[in-house]
């Protein structure tokens, strides 16, 4: 009775309490990210006569996370491209179906034919738009000279400067291609043309091949000053000589039919002799067509004795006057026009020209420049390998593998583990002739086994094109090798680059009394074996030639590992004594 007289006016006293709005028991609310921890006595039975509002029930207390907002993120992100890369798999075969294999391997054939024609990329979306496009910049300039020469006659010279794999030759064969009428393109190259009368007799014959004439002299015109050497049987007829029956098969495109000789005729090009350099070349303003010359490796041609073909080439052009370009079969003496190009990757080019030869140069020069970003790599990548089949009289079988690759593309573009290696690469080089035969290790790989690009395979294409290791894995040599490279550490550390035997001798011998645990002697093997065998292996190299009065401990040798190498070595064998040893030398 006494406890419900107690109890009843207190219900009674909290219900008018939230009946009059009066605020309740003043509740205590913990900061923000205050660790929730247990009641101190939890009571046995859940008290049910107090409940109350949502509106006055405290906050929920949250536990704080160790990590902080961005990584939580960052860990979000990397679990759903975790859970994506899990769903790709899931739809992707592991086995190619056996209809499928052909379109396998002309998707590796179309990948090689990419490499050799890389697909054009965007830099601005690549750089940004406050970059500069240079290799845009530099095909615009190269295009509007190359048109100057061909529709209005002009002589143009330029020099292509950039470093290898930056696109140079790439961008000489578009702007020839994208030009409005088909000029004659003489191409040389400073690496098969190793002088002056080889680049003639190249040009010679490239002129005949492409205009279906000669005009270099004969035999009889050039027997006083030198005796030509054998013309060379090319039997270049012309298309009015090709039977009725095969018209059409193996023509050549570039064969001026108003020059046509008699019918079943050969034209024989005659190689002409040195004194008839200037001949020739004087004579290319008066070709039906204008005329492109590209030089690969200008560089190589100006080390040439005297230079003469630079100076007779960029003579002749200097020398073309600007005006409308016609054919030479119309009757009309306007020339045609004349563009030397050069293509080289020094930037000291014009500075190995002599004074009369840069005096007929234009000084146009026009740079390319090759990837300076990483995202450029991997967009390169991913357009090479992701490149398209062409269309097939199978569209279901195409669409199919077009779905699968796509996927697979997208799953190996965005492993981190393949970024990684690509960045590493990207580090080392940033050489498109690298990059391209890396993709092709990696193209050739793929089997209806294996059809899809990995991390792994990269890895190993990468592997191929980088030289072996100079020296065998540190960690394989025996203990008295090893610490014979730490004694020379030390000696390095003390200022001694240059060492001999009796030095490391004593350095060893000095650790072996302090710490009483470094062997003289392991399996049969002594220092000086192992000294013998560094030398052999050229870790230890001499660094002054034998004299015969000095002993062969005495002898003058240096190391040729650094001292990240043998702390490598150190740590994997994990020898406690050695490591202490190498800690030393500070």
């Amino acid at each position: 009775m006494h406890s419900v007289e107690i109890a009843t006016p207190k219900r009674l006293l909290n219900t008018a309490r939230r009946e009059l709005g009066s605020p309740g028991p003043r509740v205590h609310v913990p900061p923000l990210g205050t660790p929730r921890l247990p009641p101190a006595f939890p009571s046995a039975s859940p008290q049910k006569h107090r409940v109350s509002s949502p509106a006055a029930r405290p906050p929920a207390d949250r536990t704080p996370s160790p990590l902080p907002l961005a990584a939580r993120k960052v860990a979000s992100l990397s679990k759903q491209s975790r859970s994506r890369a899990q769903n790709s798999n899931e739809e992707l075969p592991r086995v190619l179906p056996p209809h499928l294999h052909p379109l396998l391997e002309r998707q590796k054939r179309t990948i090689l034919k990419s490499l050799q024609q890389p697909p054009d990329i965007d830099e601005i979306d690549v750089y940004g738009e406050d970059y500069p496009p240079t290799n845009t910049l530099a095909y615009e300039q190269l295009g509007d000279l190359l048109t100057g020469t061909v529709t209005r006659g002009e002589g143009n010279s330029c020099l292509l400067i950039g470093p290898s794999g930056s696109g140079k030759t790439q961008m000489v064969e578009k702007a020839i291609a994208a030009l409005p009428d088909k000029p004659i393109v003489v191409r040389l190259s400073g690496y098969a043309q190793h002088n002056d009368r080889l680049a003639i007799r190249e040009m010679a014959w490239q002129l005949a091949q492409q205009t279906g004439q000669s005009f270099l002299p004969t035999n009889d015109e050039g027997e006083d000053d030198e005796p030509p050497d054998e013309p060379l049987d090319v039997p270049l007829v012309a298309s009015a000589a090709v039977p009725p029956d095969r018209e059409g098969e193996d023509d050549n495109p570039f064969v001026d039919s108003g020059a046509a000789p008699e019918p079943g005729l050969a034209i024989s090009v005659t190689l002409p002799p040195p004194a008839h350099l200037l001949a020739l070349i004087s004579m290319i303003p008066t070709l039906p067509r204008p005329t492109v010359i590209v030089l690969d490796g200008f560089d190589l041609f100006a080390s040439h004795a005297r230079q003469a073909l630079l100076y007779c080439l960029l003579d002749t052009a200097q020398a073309c006057r600007a005006g409308p370009a016609t054919a030479a079969g119309s009757g009309t003496s306007s020339a045609s026009g004349m563009a030397v190009i050069g293509v080289t990757a020094r930037v000291d080019t014009i500075n190995l020209l002599e004074k009369r030869v840069k005096s007929r140069f234009s000084g146009r020069m026009i740079r390319t420049a090759g990837p300076t970003r990483m995202a450029h790599w991997v967009a390169l990548t991913k357009a090479v390998i992701g490149t398209p089949l062409d269309s097939d009289a199978d569209v279901d079988a195409s669409g199919e593998w077009g779905n699968i690759w796509t996927k697979a593309v997208e799953r190996f573009m965005g492993d981190e583990a393949a970024l990684e290696v690509l960045r590493e690469t990207y580090a080392l080089t940033r050489d498109y002739q690298m990059l391209r035969r890396i993709l092709t290790c990696l193209a050739l790989e793929l089997s209806p086994s294996s059809p899809y690009p990995t991390a792994a395979k990269l890895e190993q294409a990468i592997a191929r094109q980088r030289c072996p290791p100079r020296f065998p894995p540190l960690q394989t040599l025996p203990y008295p090798a090893i610490c014979l490279l730490i004694a020379a550490v030390h000696a390095q550390t003390s200022g001694h680059d240059v060492f001999t035997f009796e030095m490391l001798h004593e350095t060893f011998k000095n650790q072996v009394r302090t710490s009483q645990s470094a062997p003289v002697q392991v399996g049969g093997g002594g220092i000086g074996m192992a000294f013998e065998r560094l030398t052999d292996l050229r870790i230890f190299s001499s660094a002054a030639a034998p004299g015969a009065t000095v002993g062969r401990e005495f002898m003058l040798y240096r190391s040729a590992v650094d001292r990240f190498a043998v702390k490598k070595a150190v740590e994997t064998i994990g020898h406690l004594n050695l490591k202490k040893w190498f800690t030393k030398a500070q």
